[in-house]
């Protein structure tokens, strides 16, 4: 076994994971694609605010900053999920996709271009502009 938890994704709910396994002390591999943390909020509309209020949208164990605005903007929200990640240690694998993920009989099997890891749990963090893999069924 590689590790007992791999995440797939590197975007707020895969750091937000990530977190909360480095708090607990349980190991994990986080994966992800692009070259850097929240590949989506940076590629986001320069003027781009959260849709919600700062109270409801920050991540376990850190609220955003008190002088942040009550709808963050995007540059904002980009330098506080890097910090975040620093605060937590996260280092993920960057330029890492994943082909495939199976189940086998101690955990899951990911597959990636250059890589198959083995892990006892997977954490699917890969956000609403990951391209989806639906699986064919016979």
């Amino acid at each position: 076994m590689d590790t007992n938890v791999v995440i797939v994704g590197a975007g707020p709910a895969g750091l937000a994971v990530g977190a909360c396994l480095r708090r607990a002390g349980v190991d994990f591999l986080m994966l992800e694609k692009a070259a850097e943390v929240a590949p989506a909020w940076r590629r986001h509309y320069r003027r781009l605010h959260l849709h919600t209020v700062k109270s409801f949208s920050s991540l376990p164990f850190v609220p955003f900053p008190s002088d942040h605005p009550r709808y963050v903007p995007r540059e904002k929200v980009v330098a506080y999920l890097d910090a975040y990640a620093e605060r937590f240690e996260l280092r993920p694998r960057f330029g890492v996709t994943v082909d495939s993920i199976r189940r086998d009989k101690d955990g899951f099997r990911v597959e990636t271009g250059s890589d198959a890891l083995t892990a006892r749990h997977v954490v699917v963090a890969s956000g609403n502009n990951a391209e989806p893999i639906v699986p064919s069924f016979p």
